[in-house]
């Protein structure tokens, strides 16, 4: 009888368990959002209250104004629109591309009632900040 060294499959065990983990994690991942959606991306943003208002600033680097569109609708922000590719047209061989374009949008859910008819926005150097008078709790009977 032949006896194999136990030692021998060690690397084949290491690999094997090295393929399990990589499956997990590739099954676990979210997939892209600009493969499996009609938008391509979503602006990161900050919220914060002061007494009075909640402020959303969004980062829209590379938007012009007019290419935005701001909706308040109950307690949700919403925030769309499109960036385009902003480069001269022509041939070009690209080397690395992490800048999404295409159509956007990002609902925000709001941490107090607002008043839509009290919003201001306000967007400079790829900044947009939207400010929304918050509804006093007389208003809406909280």
């Amino acid at each position: 009888m032949v006896q194999l060294r136990r030692d021998w499959f060690t690397p084949f065990d290491e690999m094997h368990r090295e393929m399990d983990r990589l499956v997990d994690d590739f099954s676990s991942r979210r997939p892209p959002a600009f493969r499996f959606s009609r938008r391509s991306w979503e602006p990161v943003v900050d919220i914060y209250e002061t007494a009075d208002t909640v402020v959303v600033v969004a980062e829209l680097a590379g938007l012009k104004e007019e290419d935005i569109e701001v909706l308040v609708q109950g307690n949700t922000l919403i925030i769309r629109g499109l960036r385009t590719d902003s480069a001269p047209r022509g041939q070009r061989s690209y080397h690395q591309i992490e800048i999404r374009r295409g159509l956007f949008e990002r609902e925000i859910a709001l941490p107090v009632p607002v008043d839509p008819e009290q919003t201001n926005a306000y967007y400079e150097n790829g900044l947009l900040e939207v400010i929304m008078a918050k509804v006093s709790k007389l208003d809406y009977g909280g």
